[in-house]
């Protein structure tokens, strides 16, 4: 076999470590807003990278060149196949028309179904191609030492892998955004390809250019204009649209809408942020006090957007929503009693000991997109910790109105083992006897009251009527 110089080798296995793991990262990434980002989810994508990965390097050990089929036949095949496959499985434009298409001709949304059919299709058979080149390319170093190769093989393909994690997801999808992230995994291959190549424009070549290409239309900005994406990072994919019809602005996030609000006034669109504000917000707009309040989960910040007088927190993981909803949502700045603070909502609550006169939790944003470390009883007993005396614990979630499934009967009950004395508030009307009917925005509140009593009232011990008010409201 022609030799290739011995630089050129590790820089193969550094690229191919690094493609690895960023296509795992990039399909987690993508599929969050159709499937969520659930651990169920995540580990099927774990699963479809590890399993093929072990059989690629079990197979590429094994491989017996012949004259006709050469290794670098083998790696240059590998290579391409692979790369085909992950750009289509990797491009956004893709996935948002395969998504729209599966659910228009089946129905299918079942979210473990769909992650497995994704992982089937584009990453298992990518991830065993690409996990045969690490063993194909040790053939290449058949005159060194098998200890001292063994360890330089390692330690570039590590660093590979190292970068895939971390260059791709704090870097690339920070500053460039995802679909530019998955471009530069596809020219990356592409750059391998070259180096294997004996004459630099083949059929392999050539191809792999073309998917470069494909890979650069289907996730370029215009694109996603087009879809009225305005932010695809590492956390979110963010779209913002104007419905002229009833003068409204919506924000949705991953797919899910998280905001909207009327332009002419400010006022929030959705049924809950109007309860909201006109049950627990507008009160506080004339109190006596500044009341400090919490809102766990930003969105578009239309929570208290008109209330000038009280002290707000916001708390959200992307640091650059504030400045896009300024932007391109609210059109302003915030005003100057609100802050926000770019930190996991856990992390803040155990970091800081401020106590809050009202806490909002709002990051629920649709079935699919349920944070499940934000519905422990752990998670609920850090915000009643945070709570004043007197003070208030609002959350919006997307749950069953009738209680028709196990997710929205075990919330319930984490909640009411934290909070005693538990409004529940269905935002929309519904049939009581369905119980198939579609989630709708459920508020929960308590009022945080350290002297509130804790009897109960039974047969042998009633005292039901010493604790009656002594006046009728109203007379």
């Amino acid at each position: 076999m022609k030799p290739i110089p011995l630089k050129m080798l590790f820089l193969v296995i550094f690229l191919e470590g690094y493609v690895v793991l960023s296509a795992e990262l990039l399909a987690i990434r993508l599929i969050i807003p159709y499937t969520g980002s659930g651990t169920d989810t995540i580990s099927i994508i774990i699963a479809a990278v590890l399993m093929p990965l072990a059989f690629g390097y079990y197979y590429g050990g094994r491989f017996k060149q012949r004259r006709s089929f050469t290794i670098r036949k083998r790696l240059l095949l590998n290579i391409t196949i692979a790369t085909i496959i992950l750009t289509l499985g990797l491009s956004y434009t893709f996935l948002q028309w395969a998504s729209e298409s599966l659910y228009l001709y089946t129905g299918w949304n079942n979210r473990i179904g769909l992650t497995a059919l994704y992982a089937l299709m584009f990453l298992v058979t990518p991830v065993y191609l690409l996990g045969q080149t690490v063993p194909l390319i040790s053939n290449y170093f058949g005159r060194h030492r098998l200890a001292s190769i063994a360890g330089r093989i390692l330690f570039f393909s590590t660093i590979g892998s190292f970068m895939g994690s971390i260059f791709c997801t704090l870097v690339l999808m920070s500053f460039l955004g995802v679909h530019h992230a998955v471009s530069i995994s596809i020219a990356c291959l592409a750059l391998v390809s070259f180096v294997l190549s004996k004459r630099k424009f083949n059929l392999h070549t050539v191809i792999m250019l073309l998917c470069v290409a494909l890979s650069l239309v289907m996730n370029s900005d215009d694109m996603l204009k087009r879809d009225n994406v305005v932010a695809n990072n590492q956390y979110h994919m963010i779209q913002i649209s104007d419905y002229d019809s009833d003068n409204s602005r919506w924000m949705k996030i991953n797919h899910n809408f998280s905001s909207a609000l009327s332009k002419d006034n400010d006022e929030p669109y959705f049924k809950y942020a109007k309860f909201l504000e006109s049950h627990f917000i507008e009160p506080l707009t004339w109190a006596p006090i500044k009341n400090e309040i919490l809102v766990i989960g930003a969105g578009g910040f239309t929570l208290g957007l008109r209330d000038k007088h009280n002290q707000y927190v916001f708390l959200d993981l992307d640091g650059g929503l504030l400045k896009l909803s300024e932007e391109k949502f609210i059109d302003r700045k915030l005003d100057d009693n609100k802050t926000f603070i770019a930190e996991p909502a856990r992390a803040y609550l155990s970091n800081n000991d401020r106590l809050f006169d009202m806490i909002i939790l709002d990051v629920f944003r649709g079935q699919t997109s349920t944070p499940e470390h934000l519905v422990t009883r752990e998670f609920f007993q850090q915000v009643k910790r945070h709570l004043k005396n007197g003070g208030v614990m609002v959350g919006n979630y997307m749950l069953s109105p009738n209680f028709s499934d196990d997710f929205t009967i075990n919330l319930d009950n984490t909640m009411r083992s934290v909070f005693k004395n538990l409004n529940r508030q269905v935002m929309t009307p519904y049939n009581g006897w369905d119980d198939k009917s579609p989630w709708v925005n459920v508020v929960y509140s308590y009022h945080h009251n350290i002297d509130a009593p804790t009897g109960i009232y039974t047969d042998d011990l009633n005292s039901s009527h010493f604790d009656k008010p002594t006046k009728l409201r109203g007379q």
